[in-house]
């Protein structure tokens, strides 16, 4: 889903009320689909789902988006929003709700006094009230926040951030932010914006949690991958000199996107949070990149080979060039790492689609278990109950035709009358073991229950076999393969460095 949601920015870019979907669009999302999707169609109902969900999130900010799907087109028509939040006509029924709720609002919230935090009491009264509005075309989401904004008095500046079914105020003075002289441009100070760095790391603690955001750094990789390398085809002199401040860029685009649009925190929020996952997004990227090495991705073969040419001369000036070498001293180029990457990528990709198949098959054939017995355990049980009762019978079968005979040559009435009745007692306790008899082998499952069952137990065991193999390829061949990646890793975090002429 985050894929498809990087790549619907790559074909729409930045979203504007004058947008309008055209054919060229068309195209390059069923291309993506037949590459990315095991159904290209339009009309399958989870493609449609994801491909819709991806647009109404990227425009979300601006307007609605109503769709009109067929075959091989999607037809897109995005709705402006008509109504500011500063216009609505709810925005004081918000802010009444918020003041009529002073003792759900906890100031110096951890005893720092620039935070707020509304309790989730008042969230999700906030939140249900503004959810059900239908009397107004108006962006939700800011209109909640313009209301607490106006509720609180707060500067542009202050940042709301809403999670976890709490909403929080950080306060925050722009007036705060150190100018930057021309001698710190290249410095710590620069790359936080001039914020002090104990508020950013504060920040950081309070609201980027890892759980939350445990993707956040893959899509920015994927983002500044799929955008920068795979459609604009930047070159390596290009990547060399922007890809830190591009990537500083796209965090900084996807935290604002997260929390709130205060551009002068976050672009120093995004310099902090980014020093302190750079190794992370680069091993992202070196990952990205040795995907589309392994499918022959000729822009990546040649973006690849720069890092073979040892020396490169730019306007008259030598330069050596980083390569990928290997902690051991080996280096590897294009041809030495295609062969490893086309078998480690293929065998984890195959891998990964076994696990899902695997795990899908195991959900359905869980549903075929009977009081926690798969079907074939449950007829087992059941069998050896029926015997049981089977055994049973032929006890009481042997006792009934004593009782008979004895009543055969019984010539005492008495004793005759007596025996009949022990003969009823034993022929209904026959009958009574007969019904349960009969009644567990109806609780029995069919044979086509049972078929289905060991269909996809095979099928399973098949997976689990396949997996064992493809865990033994990924295990003779991932030293290798964490020998380029990290090679690579190291090249891509390199820049080509100037030889001094000593002549």
């Amino acid at each position: 889903m985050q894929k498809l949601k990087t790549h619907v920015k790559t074909i729409i870019d930045t979203p504007r009320v004058d947008f309008k979907w055209g054919s060229e669009h068309n195209e390059k999302l069923l291309s993506y689909l037949s590459k990315n999707f095991e159904s290209s169609s339009l009309l399958d109902k989870e493609v449609q789902q994801e491909v819709k969900q991806s647009i109404r999130e990227h425009f979300e900010s601006i307007g609605y988006t109503m769709f009109k799907v067929a075959e091989n087109e999607l037809r897109v028509k995005l709705i402006p929003y008509k109504t500011e939040p500063k216009d609505s006509i709810n925005l004081d029924a918000i802010i009444d709700i918020i003041d009529q709720n002073e003792d759900l609002i906890q100031y110096n919230h951890n005893n720092k006094d620039d935070l707020i935090c509304l309790q989730k009491e008042l969230t999700l009264e906030l939140t249900h009230f503004v959810n059900k509005i239908n009397n107004e075309e108006i962006n939700k989401k800011e209109l909640l926040k313009y209301a607490i904004r106006e509720a609180f008095e707060l500067q542009k500046s202050d940042i709301i951030i809403i999670k976890n079914s709490q909403i929080f105020i950080k306060l925050f003075d722009n007036g705060s932010v150190k100018q930057i002289s021309d001698e710190e441009k290249n410095t710590i100070a620069n790359r936080y914006n001039g914020i002090n760095e104990d508020e950013l790391k504060s920040f950081y603690n309070n609201f980027f949690l890892k759980d939350e955001n445990k993707n956040f750094f893959y899509s920015v990789a994927e983002q500044f991958v799929d955008v920068y390398m795979l459609e604009k085809k930047i070159d390596n002199f290009t990547y060399e000199k922007y890809a830190f401040s591009i990537i500083q860029s796209i965090v900084t685009e996807h935290l604002t996107n997260t929390f709130d649009k205060n551009d002068e925190f976050f672009k120093g929020f995004s310099g902090y949070v980014f020093r302190i996952h750079f190794k992370e997004v680069f091993n992202y990227i070196a990952n990205l990149i040795l995907s589309e090495l392994s499918i022959s991705n000729r822009y990546i073969m040649d973006f690849l080979k720069y890092y073979s040419l040892s020396i490169v001369v730019v306007d008259g000036q030598k330069y050596k060039v980083p390569e990928i070498e290997a902690s051991n001293g080996m280096k590897w180029n294009v041809a030495s790492m295609m062969s490893i990457v086309k078998i480690y990528v293929k065998t984890e990709m195959s891998l990964e689609t076994a696990i899902e198949e695997r795990e899908e098959l195991e959900e359905k054939i869980s549903e075929l278990y009977i009081s926690s017995f798969s079907p074939v355990e449950y007829n087992s049980k059941i069998t050896k109950e029926i015997e049981k009762i089977t055994q049973n019978l032929i006890y009481i079968s042997k006792r009934l035709n004593i009782y008979i005979d004895s009543l055969d040559s019984s010539k005492n009435s008495e004793e005759a009358n007596g025996l009949k009745n022990d003969i009823r007692e034993i022929q209904q306790e026959m009958q009574i073991k007969k019904d349960e008899r009969d009644k567990l082998t109806s609780k029995m499952a069919t044979k086509s229950h049972i078929l289905k069952y060991n269909n996809i137990k095979r099928d399973i065991d098949a997976l689990k076999r396949q997996e064992k193999r493809e865990e033994k390829i990924l295990a003779q061949n991932k030293n290798a393969y964490l020998s380029i990646k990290n090679s690579l890793l190291k090249a891509l975090t390199s820049k080509k460095v100037l030889i001094e002429d000593n002549s």
